[in-house]
């Protein structure tokens, strides 16, 4: 019962219909801080713009969305209690922004509200038997270890909604094609994360050695002169 109940939240907020696709390419989008918890911060200030993230994300399912097969679904998976949050402390309806961006581009949005829903959607959200995923790319805040979908969002400077290494065990390993192409855009996810799904997905993912620049309105750039993308 708890599982038909994450499941069906997940699709009750989100657009998705399902025909008939043999793939899915997937973009994960987390969530931005608040600005009360990053006034003050000066030039290490998270997030002073509300949509670093979501503009990365347009720009890279513009992408896909243009180069994908007939038989391709593309997803586009969003964090909504950051966006929700954010947009109370701003008077502003992110949320209906979201929705009119993913119906400009024309796929399928779902926005997941834990970590439990996220995990439900890789494994049953499409029949992974017959739908497999193709590409993946994640566009949010992350350390080596984690993906931090509310970071300095609900407490400042943490976070407590995450996909951290070792909830990778709980997604199925055969969900991906043997093509697939993955890739997380934050920060240092190239250090340890990689590994890790490579170890249990068999498929490698890129991810950044330091940290990466969302700031521009763009695709993420490294940071750092001594930054690289590494699998």
């Amino acid at each position: 019962m708890r599982l038909f109940t994450l499941l069906f939240s997940l699709f009750v907020l989100g657009t998705l219909t399902a025909p008939a696709q043999s793939r899915e390419k997937i973009v994960l989008t987390g969530g931005p801080a608040l600005r009360f918890m990053e006034h003050g911060k000066g030039e290490v200030s998270h997030d002073v713009y509300w949509f670093n993230f979501v503009d990365a994300s347009v720009v890279w399912l513009k992408k896909i969305k243009s180069e994908s097969k007939p038989d391709e679904l593309v997803t586009w998976l969003i964090y909504r209690p950051a966006y929700q949050s954010r947009s109370n402390e701003m008077g502003l309806n992110l949320i209906a922004q979201l929705q009119d961006k993913a119906k400009q581009l024309g796929v399928n949005l779902l926005f997941f509200d834990n970590t439990d829903q996220l995990i439900n959607y890789f494994n049953r959200g499409l029949d992974r038997s017959k739908v497999k995923i193709a590409s993946f790319d994640y566009f949010g805040h992350s350390n080596k270890a984690c993906f931090l979908f509310d970071y300095s969002n609900t407490i400042d400077t943490m976070s407590i909604a995450f996909l951290h290494v070792n909830d990778l065990k709980r997604i199925h390993s055969n969900i991906f094609a043997s093509d697939a192409v993955c890739k997380s855009w934050g920060c240092h996810s190239g250090e340890l994360y990689s590994k890790q799904w490579k170890d249990h997905f068999d498929i490698a993912m890129i991810g950044a050695i330091g940290k990466t620049d969302f700031s521009h309105g763009a695709l993420p750039v490294l940071s750092n002169s001594d930054g690289k993308w590494s699998q």
